[in-house]
């Protein structure tokens, strides 16, 4: 009797976190995975996934990560699941400018070009891409924006795939998390603590108060949910016969999506500012 054949992914981004939480699920259901990290070195490898190096920003990185599952798999993956990603936090005003441009290489055009090079893999497959998103690509909240321009943008990418490859059998799902527990929050604090730091003595009169509400905000994000949970609505946009193109996964992220296009822009912006800089 022929054996099933065993499915297989990349996961992005995979060295903690939800990408760390996803491997560690996929393995636990049969799944082959290809753990993909910047830096193996510093990775904390799951039992039973290959770690793969490959860098997002990196085109010949990717390039060379594609050759190498192609080898190893024949040319046919089940499944990608682009998850990479870097926070930026500031002031519009204040945020350096290559801050704004590693987080939009990172977050959207290295999830661009993972996907572009690991599509005929997917096809060969008819399998399936998930992006994964953020209630951030569906509300946008002060202090930032280099998060939400990147998220808003994957979500723009996500849609304009799925309409171009669904004759081809493959399906494009997006999973958008709250407030997971993982290291995102401290790096965000750091990314803001970069531009207060490169703030001039007029803008620290403006923002000062409003960026230390918010510093205080951050902190207390990484007593989150736990990333198990946006491991499951991975899986479950894996797997579902007829899958999701969204998944909502956190406490409040359905009714605040569902809320924020009846909220007026202008009570919507004071709310968030408060919500975000804790009142400050």
């Amino acid at each position: 009797m022929a054996t099933e054949r065993k499915r297989t992914a990349l996961v992005t981004g995979s060295s903690s976190g939800i990408g760390a939480a996803c491997v560690e699920r996929l393995v636990d259901e049969g799944w082959g995975v290809y753990a993909s990290v910047r830096n193996p070195g510093s990775a904390t490898a799951v039992e039973g996934a290959v770690t793969l190096e490959l860098d997002v920003t990196s085109e010949p990185s990717i390039a060379a990560a594609a050759e190498r599952v192609r080898d190893e798999t024949g040319g046919s993956l089940d499944a990608v699941v682009n998850n990479a990603g870097i926070p930026g936090a500031g002031p519009v005003e204040t945020i350096p400018p290559e801050t704004f441009r590693a987080v939009i290489e990172t977050n959207l055009v290295g999830q661009f070009l993972v996907t572009q090079a690991f599509l005929p893999q997917i096809r060969a497959a008819r399998g399936r891409i998930v992006f994964i998103s953020s209630l951030g690509g569906r509300v946008a909240f002060p202090y930032a924006s280099p998060y939400h321009a990147s998220k808003w943008g994957l979500e723009a990418l996500a849609e304009s795939l799925r309409a171009e490859v669904a004759k081809q059998g493959i399906e494009v799902s997006v999973v958008e998390p709250a407030s997971m527990r993982t290291a995102i929050w401290s790096k965000g604090r750091f990314s803001l603590a970069d531009s207060r730091e490169r703030m001039t003595e007029p803008q620290r009169a403006i923002y000062g108060d409003a960026l230390a509400g918010f510093d205080e905000q951050l902190g207390k994000q990484e007593d989150s949910e736990d990333p198990a949970e946006v491991a499951g609505k991975i899986f479950a946009a894996l797997t579902d016969r007829s899958p999701s193109e969204r998944y909502l996964v956190g406490r409040g992220v359905r009714t605040l999506t569902l809320l924020r296009p009846l909220v007026p822009d202008s009570i919507f912006d004071r709310i968030s500012h408060r919500v975000v800089t804790g009142g400050s």
